[in-house]
């Protein structure tokens, strides 16, 4: 049997106060709508800071495409003679290179790939 502390009947008493409701005037649905209402203004900013970025980058990019075009015009490649007879032997750069592809194609057409990272 456990014995009673008359200390223990003062607590009691004294959290039995703080069950009763706070007049809050209406202050948490304020602090809720501020929030909601900056959560849609920072949304807004980062969407307009994304399109714009992708906007300028792609003027950057558009810019330097005349350019491009000449350094490739100016490029003069060599292709070197097949051999007739045999396969072409692949390296293991080649290897890699192809598993590679194979790994990012497989990625970027599962639905389930982000689970896998």
């Amino acid at each position: 049997m456990m014995m009673q502390n008359p200390d223990d009947n003062v607590f009691q008493d004294i959290l039995s106060e703080y069950a009763a409701p706070v007049e809050e005037d209406g202050f948490t649905q304020s602090v809720l709508e501020s929030i909601k209402a900056e959560s849609k203004r920072i949304r807004r900013i980062r969407s307009v800071a994304i399109y714009g970025a992708c906007f300028i980058g792609g003027l950057i990019a558009a810019s330097q495409f005349p350019a491009l075009m000449a350094l490739i015009g100016e490029i003069d490649i060599a292709l070197p003679s097949i051999p007739q007879t045999g396969a072409i032997p692949l390296s293991q750069w080649s290897w890699a290179g192809i598993v590679l592809l194979g790994f990012v194609l497989w990625a970027a057409l599962d639905r389930k790939a982000s689970e896998i990272f």
